[in-house]
């Protein structure tokens, strides 16, 4: 092979990288489901289950992984980072944290399990909890209409859609 064509290939394999990784898979809004229990409160929450990551055994005699959510940034419509989520309060903490929000519009730019960096609208309503399932984890009623519900881009359901248009 010639300096040329090895230079082009590299040049290739290098756009080809940089553009799989540089930009997130951004999706539908996503807002809280429709059998939600509300609870009185001038906030609303968001739980977001994050791709998971084994855990670093807590003793050198200890074979025990806990598979812990990855942390994830909430950014304000501007994309202003208005938050980080390191998404569990230890190493053997399997529940994603439950975030307590002013009701509004954020993005959370977490890890997916099947898709890599994922930036998800969200709505947030007083009293009620959005969540965001990206672990493959969360199976939606068999009755729901498609139409009711946000998917990644390999038909995943991540959760309940928002019905909200982003201004």
């Amino acid at each position: 092979m010639n300096l040329r064509h090895a230079l082009l290939m590299g040049a290739a394999a290098s756009w080809l990288l940089t553009g799989c990784t540089s930009a997130p898979v951004i999706l539908s809004p996503v807002g809280p489901g429709p059998a939600g229990q509300a609870v009185k409160s001038s906030m609303g929450y968001l739980r977001v289950f994050s791709a998971t990551e084994k855990s670093i055994p807590l003793a050198s005699d200890d074979s025990t992984l806990f598979n812990l959510h990855s942390g994830y940034d909430i950014q304000n419509k501007s994309g202003q980072t208005l938050q980080f989520v390191s998404n569990h309060a230890s190493n053997m903490d399997e529940w994603p944290d439950l975030v307590a929000l002013p009701a509004g519009i954020y993005h959370v730019v977490a890890r997916s399990s099947c898709c890599g960096q994922i930036a998800v609208p969200v709505l947030i309503v007083e009293g009620k909890t959005t969540a965001v399932h990206l672990d493959r984890d969360w199976l939606p009623p068999a009755s729901v209409p498609s139409s009711r519900l946000v998917f990644l881009p390999d038909g995943e359901a991540v959760g309940w859609s928002s019905q909200v248009r982003e201004q």
